[in-house]
């Protein structure tokens, strides 16, 4: 399968909506300042001087209780330092004329100022991979910027990325019983799993251009 290129991927996009449409345009419109303010995220790491790998694959084995294994892929590794690249985007939002719409605007988005939650599980597992370096989180919009580090960041301390790998394997042991007690079964598995009615209502990212039939062939396991 030849791999498209960035710019093939976003000539090839196909937005879901209008509202899609205006975000992925706004998105491409600031791509430059997103990646600057990486770039001066990163530049607070370069002392002394980086080299730096991008996308660096790892198979990572947690434990034998975990019956598969992790694939890894880190945004950025040096000889010191390793770390993921996290994008905040800000939303679309249509300005109206008399009750119409008439133009788009884009909201501007600060950056967390403290890392999520999934990001700390994600730096935890990784950290696993290459347990001799630093880690790191960049987190960019096309207003702000903020770098975390074990430094000003308590969750990215040795003590709590092993509390973030606990959370993990108690996530994935989880998933794991459930297709045990199912055994093959979807029907079982589904019971094992409670629908949210409500995202499938607001068409939240998960189900946001999931196809109808898909969708009611989901809830035909929920006949009660």
């Amino acid at each position: 399968m030849t791999k498209l290129t960035i710019q093939e991927r976003m000539k090839n996009y196909k937005p879901l909506d209008i509202k899609d449409k205006m975000k992925f345009n706004f998105i491409v419109e600031h791509l430059k300042d997103i990646s600057e303010n990486h770039i001066k995220n990163i530049s607070q790491l370069q002392f002394p001087k980086q080299e730096w790998k991008s996308e660096v694959e790892y198979t990572c084995w947690l434990t034998p209780k975990i019956k598969t294994y992790f694939l890894c892929y880190i945004d950025l590794e040096s000889a010191q330092y390793f770390g993921d690249l996290k994008n905040v985007f800000g939303n679309p939002i249509p300005t109206k004329k008399k009750g119409k719409i008439n133009g788009w605007t884009y909201t501007k988005k600060k950056c967390p100022t403290r890392p999520f939650h999934s990001d700390q599980i994600q730096i935890a597992l990784y950290q696993q991979c290459v347990p001799h370096l630093q880690p790191f989180l960049s987190y960019a919009s096309n207003c702000d910027h903020v770098l975390f580090t074990p430094a000003n960041c308590e969750e990215l301390q040795p003590e709590n990325l092993k509390k973030h790998l606990n959370e993990l394997t108690v996530y994935q042991l989880a998933w794991q019983k459930k297709l045990e007690i199912a055994d093959g079964d979807i029907n079982k598995l589904a019971w094992l799993c409670q629908p949210d009615y409500s995202e499938i209502q607001k068409q939240s990212f998960w189900w946001k251009g999931v196809d109808p039939a898909m969708i009611e062939r989901f809830k035909g396991y929920y006949q009660c």
